[in-house]
């Protein structure tokens, strides 16, 4: 049996499946382990080998309790009663993670996946010190480009919209602490390759999957508080530091429960700026 469940967990990790499906995936499969544990210590009863059966029988009844827990916990929006395994995991020290961050509510202590991994900017690293949020702005052909990007970058696998595999009932324990939304592709994910382009008054930053294939996506109106029209190019030179891609479908408490709200991706860019006299 343990053989089995062992291929299954091995062929299960060729598949990109979110989290909570494998996990009803693993709630199914070990019911289905539990009965068999159930004929096992029947049948050792039956036969008057009463040590090993009941042995067997009490390793069962466990296990069949934290299987309804799991079922409660995978397949409904409701926490049983009866669920000890917030205490279990307190008791243990189980369920921190250094890539994960912990919130505590009423119903215990949620986990929260962070990033899967660390995103580097395509156009390197700058110092913070020097690096200001930048405004941007999209006309309707420029938000077709973002959309367009986006399309391609889910198609690459580069991002993935499951709210970083967490369930609605980490959402709803996530909101009623926090009360922000909470978005499908999470805090925001960073651009393959981007580039800010002069035109005129103007600058355009340009975006894509490489440097080959790269279409307009927006146009940066503010540099911290200044207007890109007010500053004075010949004394500072301008980098962009990031582009991201934020916003999209994200999750808010309802009058029934979570709900998901549709929403258009958005950009989000910082700019790196140097003194020309530095430059010397």
């Amino acid at each position: 049996m343990f053989s089995f469940l062992d291929m299954i967990n091995h062929y299960l990790g060729y598949f990109n499946i979110g989290v909570t499906v494998k996990s009803r995936i693993y709630t199914v499969l070990g019911a289905l382990g539990d009965m068999y544990l159930f004929y096992i210590s029947l049948r050792f009863l039956k036969n008057g080998i009463y040590k090993q059966g009941i042995l067997i029988l009490a390793v069962a009844i466990i296990l069949l309790y934290f299987t309804i827990c799991n079922i409660f916990y995978y397949f409904t929006k409701r926490q049983p009663w009866f669920d000890i395994s917030p205490q279990l995991a307190k008791w243990l020290h189980l369920g921190h993670h250094p890539q994960e961050t912990q919130v505590n509510s009423k119903m215990g202590t949620t986990v929260i996946p962070e990033g899967r991994q660390t995103n580097i900017p395509a156009n390197g690293v700058f110092d913070n010190s020097h690096v200001l949020p930048a405004k941007v702005s999209t006309t309707e052909a420029e938000q077709a480009n973002v959309d367009r990007l986006v399309a391609l970058m889910k198609q690459a696998q580069l991002f993935r919209t499951d709210y970083n595999g967490m369930g609605d009932r980490k959402i709803y324990e996530l909101l009623k602490v926090d009360g922000k939304p909470v978005y499908a592709i999470g805090k925001g994910v960073m651009l393959p390759y981007f580039d800010m382009r002069k035109q005129g008054n103007a600058l355009i930053i340009y975006g894509g999957l490489n440097q080959a294939e790269i279409y307009p996506i927006g146009e940066i109106k503010r540099v911290g508080l200044q207007a890109v029209r007010s500053i004075d190019l010949s004394d500072l030179k301008l980098y962009l530091a990031s582009v991201t891609i934020v916003g999209g479908p994200y999750k808010e408490i309802g009058r029934a429960g979570v709900i998901e709200h549709p929403q258009e991706y958005k950009l989000r860019a910082s700019v790196a700026y140097k003194k020309t006299d530095a430059l010397r």
